[in-house]
């Protein structure tokens, strides 16, 4: 099934399961998504503005040209999906252990891509992000914290102002300007 330039409410997301199905120009406008799954889903040009994330997840879904910008991932089961391509600014990309602040568990996104996706001054916080591939991405003003970043590929991206904190650093890859800024002291290799 395939649904084209619909605007939908929240009765017609919540609590529902969505399977195969490509959502192609749709609005997904200042929703609450809750207790909704999308498994093997393709969000083509979609706008996720102004919604939030509750008990949700994604798995081996792809948001070509979708607009994820400003959202918290913390309520979000991610597998396998592919964010190439996809407007993710502001995003904050965590696991929330529980409904006590600050309490986080690892949020695992090895399974995911991130290729020439916008994340400028976005957030990963104690992430697997071990063997992704952020090539060509913006990651302008970024931050990486308590991330798994081994073998993870940067090359070509755009990491002006990104912070790299307590990260597990190795064998991740840089393209030769990245590894000039960041240098080989800290984990980093050069690739191809």
């Amino acid at each position: 099934m395939n649904y084209k330039h619909k605007d939908f409410l929240g009765k017609d997301i919540q609590g529902k399961d969505f399977e195969e199905i490509k959502f192609i120009g749709c609005k997904f406008k200042k929703l609450v998504f809750r207790f909704s799954n999308f498994t093997d889903c393709e969000f083509k040009g979609c706008s996720f503005e102004g919604s939030v994330f509750e008990i949700i997840s994604f798995s081996n879904c792809k948001f070509p040209e979708t607009n994820l910008s400003n959202l918290d991932f913390g309520d979000t089961d991610i597998k396998s999906c592919n964010f190439s391509n996809t407007a993710l600014v502001n995003a904050i990309f965590q696991k929330m252990k529980g409904k006590r602040v600050g309490e986080r568990k690892k949020l695992d996104l090895k399974t995911c891509k991130f290729e020439s996706a916008k994340l400028g001054n976005s957030l990963f916080v104690y992430c697997n992000l071990t063997g992704v591939s952020f090539k060509k991405a913006n990651l302008e003003r970024t931050i990486f914290e308590k991330c798994d970043l081994k073998s993870t590929d940067f090359s070509g991206a755009n990491l002006e102002g990104a912070v790299f904190e307590n990260c597990s650093i190795k064998e991740t890859i840089l393209d030769i300007d990245g590894f000039i800024k960041f240098g080989n002291s800290k984990g980093f290799v050069i690739g191809e």
